[in-house]
């Protein structure tokens, strides 16, 4: 059965050091990494959401940049449609510690130059490492990222 409802979802990018923060989820079987973040809620702001979930996934708190690039992630089958907003971030407080949600298994730096080598949903791997490099977003809309 189709949700016509369209999420929206935050993710937070956190570079340091040449390492990356991402969070480790399991779902279904599978096990990926993401860029931490979550669903908007209704009444909330893109950046209040980030912040949240970055408290509630990492127990950080940080200072949100500008909104570098969207994606959307829509499947063949179409059962769900999700817009991805992706903001930098820099951490101001708190201790890393992964979150209590039951689909969070971990959250960790990576070196920035192994993301390739991550399965990362959805993939803006390389708009990602075009940004760290250059700090700049080479395109606003990323397109379907679906996989």
């Amino acid at each position: 059965m189709k949700n016509h409802q369209i999420r929206n979802r935050v993710a937070v990018i956190i570079v340091e050091e040449d390492k990356i923060l991402l969070v480790q989820h399991e779902k279904h079987g599978q096990t990926y990494w993401l860029l931490p973040g979550g669903g908007v809620e209704f009444g909330e702001t893109l950046e209040e959401a980030a912040k949240r979930e970055m408290m509630e996934e990492a127990n950080l708190t940080v200072e949100m940049g500008d909104l570098l690039f969207l994606s959307e992630s829509i499947p063949p089958d179409q059962h769900r449609h999700v817009i991805n907003y992706y903001f930098p971030a820099t951490i101001t407080g708190g201790h890393l510690q992964v979150g209590a949600d039951d689909v969070l298994r971990d959250v960790q730096w990576h070196w920035i130059e192994d993301l390739p080598h991550l399965v990362v949903y959805p993939n803006t791997v390389n708009e990602i490492l075009a940004w760290h490099r250059t700090q700049k977003a080479e395109r606003l809309s990323l397109g379907n990222r679906w996989e």
